[in-house]
Formats: C-alpha cells, structure tokens, sequence
C-alpha cells in the first residue's frame, strides 16, 4: 500500500473547498471532487472514506488556520481597540475567502452526533475567549465602557457573522474599524441621538 501524503490530503481538501464554495453539498459528488483535484477516485478513497469525511476535514484544518490567525493579530495589535479590529477583519476576511465555511459549520452543528467531537468548537471558544478578555482588559484599563462583557462578546461575534452572511460584497474598506467603532460608541452620534429624541 502506498503511502498517504499530506500534501495529496492538502490538494483534495482544497478542491472539496472550491467546490463546496460554488455548490450546495449535496450538489457535490466524491468523483467531481476527485476530477478537481485531478486524482482519481481510487486515491481520493484511500485518504477521505466519504463526502462527510471530507468536510469535517475542512472544518477542522480551517479551525487549525483561524486560530493561528488570531494569536497572529492580536499579538501585534498594540491596544484593546486594534485587538478587536484584527479580530474582526480577521473572522471576515477568512470567511471572504473560504464561502463554503459557514455552510459547513451550519451543516456540522446540525448533524453532529451526540458525544461526538464538533471540529469548530476549539476555534469558536479561542475567539469567544479572546473577545471577551478584551473588552475585560478594555474596561479595566478604561479605554472604553463595556458593562457586561460576556453580552457584549456574543452580540459583537454574532453581529459578525450576519456581516459575513449577508453583508454587502465587495467589502468596504475599513469595515472592521467601522464595526468595532459603532459597537464600541453606538451607530449614532450624540448629535443625532439628540435629534431623533427632539423628533420622535
């Protein structure tokens, strides 16, 4: 028996994701996966048993580089204000770049079996905990005022992913900042807060 690769691995996962980024999963088929990564089918089954093999793959290599990513961004961001503006340009631009993720995760959330290990869970948990430590560390060092940190991490990643999902495209430039900026003051100035209260 031959023997397994990583760099072949590499080269089917790559193909799964471009196509599962222009197809619904169930469009995708091992052989057109297969065709894409230009391997035949008896080699592509040696290394993934199915099609659900395959995207839990995915998923958990994407974990592996998101994660890298945010340890990457946040170590060079000088303050808690930048630490979240790399986090969130971060999340959507590797999003941006792989369009099947999101699909994926839904997919796997849905279909897990009880017990069984979810491979996005690490990477959600590293952000949700990243998140929340910098809004603590933000209002402890009085850079802004977050009352209730735990909240606000969820509604910020939350917000995050309605960005990704039906945000409009391409992107506009300084996103991130904009989105931190209006979570961290509100999407309203004072000026026009005073004037929507003078008349409602």
């Amino acid at each position: 028996m031959r023997t397994k690769t990583p760099f072949l691995a590499e080269k089917m996962l790559d193909a799964a994701g471009r196509l599962f980024g222009t197809k619904r999963f169930h469009e995708v088929r091992m052989e057109d996966i297969a065709a894409e990564a230009e391997v035949s089918k008896g080699t592509l089954y040696r290394y993934f048993h199915d099609k659900e093999e395959m995207y839990l793959a995915l998923l958990e290599r994407a974990s592996h580089q998101l994660a890298a990513e945010f340890k990457r961004c946040v170590a060079s961001a000088p303050d808690c204000r930048s630490q979240l503006v790399a986090i969130v340009d971060a999340v959507i631009t590797f999003c941006d770049a792989h369009p099947h993720l999101l699909n994926l995760i839904q997919r796997a959330e849905i279909g897990m079996e009880a017990g069984k290990a979810f491979p996005w869970q690490e990477v959600r948990e590293e952000g949700m905990r990243l998140v929340l430590d910098i809004f603590e560390r933000g209002r402890q060092n009085g850079e802004f005022r977050v009352s209730d940190p735990a909240t606000s991490m969820l509604m910020l990643l939350g917000g995050m992913r309605a960005v990704i999902r039906f945000g409009e495209k391409p992107r506009a430039s300084g996103l991130a900042e904009q989105i931190v900026d209006d979570f961290l003051h509100g999407v309203a100035s004072p000026a026009l807060r005073a004037f929507d209260a003078a008349t409602a």
